[in-house]
């Protein structure tokens, strides 16, 4: 019976597929295509980014290759941001770790075009399947083969825990889902929780835990209360804009090595000034706002653009302490206060922690990374001796492994790192059991408390990268994932582009042709 369900099913997607099938990625265009592709050789323009991350780093590539001058000020000892390196001594060995694992989507327009241009692919190689281990089922291998959309039913034939007949009764998300429209998801599920909008929408139970849970998990933020609109954005990102969409690529190499170093070093290159441990505590004006001075090291030094790139938490401190400073001023009191009453009311998400761990024996026959969705604390385990060279080597002579654990929504308090494995044992032996018998030989515990968050009733206060022109600051912008764009995009791709459209605003304001942004369809691929 479900094999003649299977070729019915097949044949009807097959007389409609030709209107059926993804168009090609959307590609935004410069508003000043006839503008000059650089800054003329005479004329000097100064730009502050502060903040190394990706959406600084962005912004930096786009501006320094137009001939622009280009100060970034971290206040890290690294940049990277949240792909930062820090080297760390365990074992009598110096190992890379970075903040967790991280991969590229086939999605992630900007990001690839950075990795062409840095010609970096060489350091990366392709994830091919996502493993899932459930509570309640059967163990999942994810992948998308084949066009759209028998792509979509060949997933679920080959779920030892979907069936057809459930996704042929769930209709009524069919609009939400292959009909999406991003114009408008916000307007209808800004305020609705994911939870919600799949009781009303009357999604199988065994979909939502096994489609929707686990991308929910890896956004860090709490489940309960995320959007329903962005994550029926994520959705079309990464699974049903095309057939290709869950298609990912994760580094052989540390983040330093594979990537960061190189993008430093081709900045570097066009004279940019990287300057680390350095924090920048408020913006410094003159009395009408129009121009900028470093409070740092150099604080005679001004500039002609800033663009805010540190994380929001950074940029609500910032923001704060200027308008402190400023009490005075009414002019730009009054600015600050514009930008405050959408970016001070953003939340960030909960605390979450990364633990590498060294044990002197190795798992057999388990997948490199395994997502838990269901088993918190742990959401992922990865096995770095299987992915990169310098783990790899270790594990080859010592005949152990290096495993990681992350650790989203962390609930436990703030517990010493001595303790958090302790706390995470029972659920990682439950997961592996095998890992009852390990010793662990070292470990290393990454906290942060740095990302945002996307729940319910907070859309409204998300800003664009050029919300500050609004407040009269038009020499001012922001970058990072934390911000709203006008078209599809999320979480690493977010902060590129954002650090794009961050340069797009400068290069548009000194007359100098913009640089394309692409990015997935506003509307769904259909299904007829």
């Amino acid at each position: 019976m479900r094999n003649r369900t299977i070729c019915i099913l097949a044949i009807v997607i097959l007389w409609f597929s030709w209107v059926a099938f993804p168009r090609p990625p959307r590609v935004i265009k410069p508003v000043n295509p006839n503008d000059p592709t650089n800054l003329p050789d005479q004329v000097t323009k100064n730009v502050l980014v502060i903040g190394g991350g990706l959406a600084g780093l962005s912004a930096a590539l786009e501006l320094s290759e137009r001939g622009f001058n280009v100060s970034i000020k971290e206040a890290d000892t690294v940049v990277g941001g949240r792909l930062h390196t820090k080297d760390v001594k365990l074992l009598n060995q110096t190992w890379p770790i970075e903040t967790g694992f991280h991969a590229w989507f086939n999605n992630y327009f900007q990001s690839h075009d950075i990795l062409e241009r840095l010609g970096v692919k060489s350091n990366f190689r392709r994830w091919e399947a996502v493993d899932y281990i459930f509570r309640d089922y059967e163990p999942e291998s994810i992948y998308s083969k084949g066009p759209y959309p028998l792509n979509l039913f060949g997933l679920i034939h080959r779920s030892p825990n979907m069936k057809l007949t459930d996704a042929l009764h769930s209709v009524k998300s069919l609009v939400d889902l292959a009909y999406f429209q991003y114009d408008t998801i916000f307007e209808k599920y800004a305020n609705t929780t994911l939870e919600e909008w799949a009781r009303d929408k009357d999604v199988p139970q065994s979909f939502y835990d096994i489609l929707m849970k686990p991308i929910l998990s890896v956004t860090l933020n709490r489940r309960d209360i995320f959007s329903a609109a962005e994550m029926l954005t994520y959705n079309q990102i990464y699974f049903l804009s095309d057939s290709s969409a869950d298609h990912r690529i994760i580094t052989t190499k540390n983040f330093q090595d594979a990537v960061i170093g190189p993008w430093t070093q081709l900045l570097l290159s066009y004279g940019v000034r990287i300057q680390l441990n350095t924090k920048v505590e408020q913006l410094v004006m003159n009395n009408d706002g129009s121009k900028f001075i470093s409070t740092s090291s150099t604080p005679n030094e001004q500039f002609d653009h800033v663009i805010m790139a540190a994380s929001l938490d950074s940029i609500q401190n910032i923001l704060k302490s200027t308008e402190k400073q400023y009490h005075d001023n009414e002019q730009i009191r009054n600015k600050i206060n514009c930008l405050l009453r959408k970016v001070g009311k953003l939340p960030m998400s909960p605390p979450y922690k990364v633990m590498r761990v060294w044990f002197d024996k190795q798992l057999q026959n388990k997948p490199e990374i395994l997502e838990t969705p269901h088993h918190h604390p742990i959401n992922l385990i990865v096995q770095y001796n299987l992915l990169e060279e310098t783990y790899a080597e270790w594990a080859n002579r010592t005949g152990g492994s290096v495993l990681e654990f992350h650790l989203y929504t962390w609930s436990y308090g703030d517990v010493s790192d001595d303790r958090v494995w302790d706390l995470i044992r029972p659920t990682a032996e439950e997961i592996y059991p095998d890992i009852k018998d390990f010793k662990i030989l070292a470990y290393h515990v990454h906290s942060a408390n740095d990302f945002p968050s996307f729940e319910i009733n907070t859309h409204q206060f998300r800003p664009t990268v050029t919300y500050p022109k609004e407040c009269e600051l038009p020499n001012l912008s922001f970058a990072g994932d934390w911000l709203y764009t006008d078209f599809p995009s999320a979480l690493m791709e977010r902060a590129v582009t954002t650090g794009r459209q961050a340069a797009n605003h400068v290069l548009l304001s000194e007359g100098v042709r913009q640089s394309n942004i692409v990015s997935i369809n506003l509307d769904g691929p259909g299904i007829v």
